[in-house]
């Protein structure tokens, strides 16, 4: 592996620009800021030739935060430009574990050092934990390439499962044989992308967050202010309300999820903030916490329970009674990062994991309290179609997702990245039950 890959990897995983160490008493917090300072470090090293120094940097990120696979698949480059077999053996071993790497498997230096021993057995155990792993089916195929969806929700009594649109800055209702309808959302004044979709069967409306991005149609500056969860007409898209989130602050809302009691709870991953509107409510209220940095999923349980994923801090179970944050454990070995949409259904939250290479479909088996996390299992990993899924939702015995939303096919201003393809999007149906 040559020098300059080392430096593309390591700029591809550190935020750079991230604050000075500092402590907060959260374990996980604070476990993941000694690895991104030890990544700061290993930059300033690279930019000063010292290699030595950034192989030290590096693995101390990946023992400080051993949940993150970028810290890994980075260490084990290095350690194979170095010719080191049994660090990168280790390295292997650890990333078969956490089944994400398969980008270290193409790697010419690591191919060179894989040819015997126990390398080439870590190497053989890593190629197994990410190759296709399909389970599920398609349940429809949209019309158009360039819906880009994001966030999707079933009405089970109807058999539509609605799907929002962030170039389109609307919400299609798609039926099983791939029939869309278009609610044409986009109509209402300061709509932008639409990012998370949620069917209330209670009150028989839509609920969706709209948040501008350069990747909407027609985009112009002006549009940045825009974030709000939308209450909507699934019969013919009318803007029934709408609750802005404050002004204060800028804010991405992304995800949503309706509570047994009837609370809309909203994750903003750029503030971060998890929003509710309590039943009747006429504005947003905030939560904020330590352990919040990259709000994902929410599913709120039926006893006042609401888990979170943050995709830096994994998996979070808040108590709103209490107002208590934790972060939930999981077998060592595994990894709770990266978790985008969650569904919790019978015990168990299952998850898109798409911030592992490759992304997959997971069930976290849960403990009798609902406090930790017991198992986590690889249920899905549909590729190459299911190359970037997204969000999932529950259909009878099937957990249907969004296969390729296409985020990676268009660049931070809205524009298509030289020499992507788009392709029409898939929901996948997984089966829930043997």
């Amino acid at each position: 592996m040559t020098r300059n890959i080392v430096a593309a990897w390591i700029l591809w995983v550190l935020f750079s620009s991230a604050p000075a160490l500092a402590f907060t008493g959260y374990a996980a917090v604070d476990s993941a800021e000694v690895a991104r300072s030890a990544w700061r470090e290993a930059v300033r090293a690279f930019s000063a030739g010292d290699m030595t120094t950034v192989r030290a940097h590096v693995g101390r990120a990946a023992s400080a935060w051993p949940e993150q696979p970028a810290y890994a698949q980075s260490l084990a480059r290095i350690e194979a430009d170095a010719g080191d077999t049994l660090a990168l053996a280790r390295s292997l071993e650890r990333l078969a574990k956490l089944g994400s790497g398969v980008a270290v498997l193409a790697d010419s230096a690591v191919r060179a050092l894989a040819a015997g021993g126990r390398t080439a057995t870590a190497y053989a155990a890593l190629e197994r934990a990410v190759a296709p792993h399909a389970k599920s089916t398609v349940w429809a195929t949209l019309p158009d390439s360039t819906i880009f969806p994001e966030g999707a929700d079933a009405d089970v009594a109807t058999g539509t499962v609605y799907v929002g649109s962030i170039r389109h800055r609307t919400i299609y209702a798609v039926q099983g044989d791939g029939r869309t309808r278009d609610l044409g959302i986009r109509r209402w004044p300061k709509v932008g992308a639409i990012m998370g979709v949620r069917y209330d069967a209670r009150r028989k409306v839509l609920w969706a967050t709209t948040t501008a991005l350069p990747t909407m149609a027609d985009y112009m500056p002006a549009d940045s202010a825009i974030a709000a969860l939308l209450e909507i007409d699934p019969a013919d898209g009318r803007l029934i309300a709408r609750y802005d989130a404050p002004p204060d602050a800028p804010h991405i809302l992304g995800d949503l999820a309706v509570a047994p009691a009837g609370d809309v709870f909203v994750t903003d991953s750029q503030s971060p903030i998890v929003f509710r509107l309590a039943p009747g409510g006429k504005a947003l209220q905030a939560f904020q916490h330590p352990l919040f940095r990259s709000l994902q999923g929410i599913a709120p349980a039926p006893d006042g329970i609401v888990y979170v994923a943050d995709y830096s801090h994994g998996m979070l179970r808040w108590d709103t009674a209490t107002g208590v944050v934790e972060r939930m454990a999981a077998p060592a070995g595994t990894t709770t990062l990266g978790i985008d949409g969650i569904v919790l259904l019978d015990g168990a939250i299952y998850a898109v994991q798409n911030g592992v290479q490759p992304p997959r479909v997971v069930r976290l088996s849960l403990d009798p309290a609902g406090r930790s996390i017991r198992a986590v299992e690889t249920l899905d990993r549909h590729l190459p179609l299911a190359d970037e899924p997204t969000i999932a939702t529950v259909m009878g015995d099937q957990l249907i997702y969004v296969a390729d939303s296409q985020w990676e096919k268009y660049d931070g201003s809205g524009a298509r990245r030289p020499n992507t393809v788009l392709a029409r999007p898939v929901l996948l149906a997984l089966p829930l039950r043997p």
